[in-house]
């Protein structure tokens, strides 16, 4: 029994720095470099000086949720200091992507980001589905949360605007 506890203890403490690893709330951001589904680069360091408001997405109804409550958030917040930004942060192909986003209920007018390597999946030790992240003007990682309605977002990202 004693034996078993050890081993089991020592897994705890092997997997500790995998989850102390993962930036939080006061950090700064992990820089990223990504490809938008629809052509262009996106580097998360170029939007200094801006909000930055994160989804990081994989193929499934909570993902298009909260892809629909970053509309809100758009339209709520119609500002260039703001940047609202989707990633496919699971490395699903850019067509299982494209199809995904023709199922949408509405289209998402913000770049939808593919991420083939998973680099913001791992830079920022992604557990839940989906995860939002704010970034302020600065690159600092301010808030990190799994699924919120655009009800909260607004005041939030209202007073880093």
């Amino acid at each position: 029994m004693r034996k078993i506890i050890l081993i089991l203890l020592n897994i705890l403490f092997l997997a500790h720095p995998a989850w102390a690893a993962s930036p939080q709330a006061g950090d700064s951001a992990p820089d990223f470099s990504l490809n938008a589904i629809t052509g262009g680069q996106h580097t998360l360091s170029d939007l200094k000086g801006k909000v930055v408001l994160v989804g990081m997405f994989h193929i499934c109804v909570p993902c298009m949720n909260q892809a629909m409550e970053f509309e809100k958030v758009r339209k709520a917040l119609n500002t260039d200091n703001l940047v609202i930004l989707g990633i496919n942060t699971s490395g699903d192909s850019k067509k299982a992507v494209q199809d995904y986003l023709a199922g949408f209920p509405q289209p998402v007018h913000f770049p939808y980001l593919l991420d083939p390597n998973q680099t913001v999946h791992k830079a920022y030790t992604q557990r839940d589905m989906p995860t939002v992240l704010i970034i302020d003007s600065k690159g600092v990682l301010r808030a990190r949360s799994p699924s919120v309605g655009a009800d909260q977002l607004v005041p939030y990202l209202k007073k880093l605007l």
